[in-house]
């Protein structure tokens, strides 16, 4: 609160620190209370009317035609940029009225826009073309282009054109230094990750330009390559280096690895590198040997590349790429013979330096798709960890509803305008009573920015904050039908869903987290239809299953039958399996041989008349 009043009296005096004193109320707000309790209901009228304040005071700082952003106040600005620009468009439904002030006119100039660049926002009705963000100096385009790709949730269709307009456009655009401060980077991995959500073919071309980025902003913070041997020496047991950016035992990731990690440790000594608040009491089990640093210290970054040069793996495996500002960091340097990276992300990082992408064939429609060599491995051998503790509640197939209850179990990121246009044609395709549930992981002003997306479409859906992974399963086994989202798919809401007897409509995309749910589906023997292949598709799978409630009654009851719970899921007890193990020794043993024959893919059928298998 005493920055927000400092600033509020700094603002309306005009005073001379007002531009600081509204870069440290805007950081207060983004890391402080407030936030967190605008989520709550009880606590929403303050919040609400504390972010009135605190965005009417920003806006008369940046409409003041006196007010010059120097370089330094728009590196600072940047680096808060999605968040300024979404506290805007909660309080005003966009920035454009301060830029409008600013020129005095309904005409925006690009020197007026250049002059206010922090507030640049896709959902924008002022005309720029991708190519005003090329024509800056290169460290302001970058930095503005990472703001508007870092925005979230996208809450138009006009945003999300233009989103999918920067994306094509990216790497055209100049390489730039990025300022090394640790809210620059991360935002600009922020945008490296969330280019993955959209629809358009070349979104991840963005990809390339900010690994260069990268790559120049780790060798100013004193992170190097190391030099590799000329010839590799061969151990009985190497190492793996396991450079996980989340493993904590109630996170997906730990699920999907975890059975990964039971098999790698038969011939490998794997030594885990994760932050300290991701080892639980359930990690350590799953490895040799746990390193850990703490992100609240100033030195986090030098701690992680000296754990890494000190245990001089043979292999670095990153099970994602992208889900920590550390991660793409340090996947776009070489420190390791071989460094390969897995689904926990499940986009290619077209990082120079990891080397191999292993995962199940069925996500694989094409590996141009994939900056790394593809390694695929069958279906059928994918078993996730059982979460410690956790036990699901028993089923609720209701038979003839009255209100037929539509989970969308989707992340904040995947709820895209195209889809929710999607489900409200959905809506209007029946005349039965529906009510959606939407569960985005979300909180704060995300989640009250996607209140009002939601409207345009679905006017009175449910929108849930975080919840707990219990109450999570517990809503989602409410539901009555799931319809999972798309481009990127969901993967273990489906999981969850057919475990508790909840039938899944879902899209096939062609890249690996579009083909999640089709892959899924697949393998337990649902039925094809429920697969989509187009919108259309889409809409009629999900009608058929909304207007036949004998349909979807079976749909539940086959579902259960799966013993989804037994099938896909095991624990220290359970037999392992070795696909994981053997293609990894293989890629250990043939490393030099693959990358010198040139595929871009290896099955496990390649693998075996290819090269030394033990």
């Amino acid at each position: 609160m005493t920055d927000l009043v400092s600033f509020e009296r700094a603002a309306y005096s005009r005073a001379p620190d007002r531009v600081s004193l509204l870069h440290a109320a805007l950081r207060a707000f983004v890391v402080g209370s407030l936030v967190e309790n605008a989520a709550q209901p009880d606590s929403r009228p303050a919040a609400d009317a504390m972010m009135r304040r605190l965005a009417s005071a920003i806006a008369a700082v940046m409409a003041d035609p006196e007010v010059r952003l120097s370089p330094e106040d728009a590196d600072r600005l940047f680096a808060l940029g999605p968040d300024l620009v979404r506290l805007l468009a909660l309080t005003f439904g966009n920035s454009d009225f301060v830029l409008r002030a600013l020129a005095g006119s309904d005409r925006i100039t690009a020197a007026a826009l250049q002059a206010r660049l922090p507030l640049i926002a896709l959902d924008s009705d002022i005309a720029w073309p991708p190519e005003f963000l090329s024509s800056l100096p290169p460290r302001e385009g970058q930095q503005a282009l990472a703001q508007l790709i870092a925005s979230k949730p996208i809450m138009s269709a006009r945003a999300e054109a233009r989103r999918d307009q920067l994306l094509e456009f990216a790497d055209r655009m100049p390489d730039g230094e990025f300022p090394r401060t640790q809210d620059h980077l991360v935002l600009l991995v922020s945008a490296w990750m969330l280019c993955s959500y959209s629809s358009t073919p070349g979104k991840h071309k963005i990809k390339r330009l900010f690994n260069r980025t990268l790559r120049t902003m780790a060798q100013g913070l004193g992170l190097t390559d190391l030099p590799m041997p000329v010839e590799r020496a061969r151990k009985d047991r190497p190492v793996i280096l396991f450079a996980s950016e989340i493993m904590h035992s109630r996170h997906v990731q730990y699920r999907y690895f975890g059975q990964y990690l039971r098999q790698l440790r038969t011939r490998f000594e794997v030594v885990l590198l994760t932050d300290v608040k991701e080892v639980d009491e359930a990690v350590p089990a799953l490895f040799d040997r746990v390193l850990t640093f703490d992100r609240s210290t100033r030195t986090y970054l030098a701690d992680i590349y000296r754990m890494m040069v000190e245990t001089a793996p043979d292999i670095l495996f990153y099970p994602s790429v992208g889900m920590r500002h550390w991660g793409p960091l340090f996947a776009n340097l070489r420190l390791a013979p071989i460094q390969l990276t897995a689904l926990g992300h499940s986009a290619s990082s077209f990082c120079e330096a990891i080397d191999y992408y292993l995962l199940e064939e069925g996500y694989v429609s094409d590996p141009a798709l994939f900056g790394e060599t593809v390694v695929t491995l069958p279906d059928e051998s994918l078993i996730f960890e059982r979460m410690p503790g956790f036990v699901p509640p028993p089923p609720e197939i209701r038979e003839r509803p009255e209100v037929l209850r539509i989970v969308l179990p989707s992340n904040l990121l995947k709820l895209n305008p195209a889809f929710l246009a999607t489900i409200a044609r959905i809506r209007a395709g029946t005349s039965r009573r529906l009510q959606f549930h939407l569960l985005p992981n979300a909180r704060g002003t995300e989640v009250a920015a996607l209140r009002l997306a939601v409207q345009r479409y679905l006017s009175d859906a449910q929108i849930h904050g975080t919840l707990p992974y219990d109450r999570y399963v517990a809503l989602l086994s409410s539901g009555d039908v799931n319809l999972s989202p798309f481009p990127f798919g969901g993967l273990h809401s489906v999981v969850d869903s057919l475990r508790q007897g909840v039938p899944v409509v879902a899209m096939e995309c062609p890249e690996p987290h579009g083909r999640t749910d089709a892959m899924l589906l697949r393998r337990l023997g649902m039925p094809e239809w429920l697969i989509a292949k187009s919108e259309d598709d889409y809409v009629a799978a999900a009608l058929r299953v909304i207007e036949d409630d004998a349909l979807r009654v079976e749909l539940s009851r086959q579902a259960l039958g799966l013993d989804v719970g037994n099938t896909l899921f095991g624990d220290a007890s359970t037999p392992l399996r070795s696909e994981v193990v053997d293609a990894v020794w293989w890629l250990y043993q043939n490393h030099e041989a693959a990358l010198a024959d040139g595929r871009k893919l290896w099955s496990q059928a390649d693998r075996a008349g290819f090269g030394v298998e033990s």
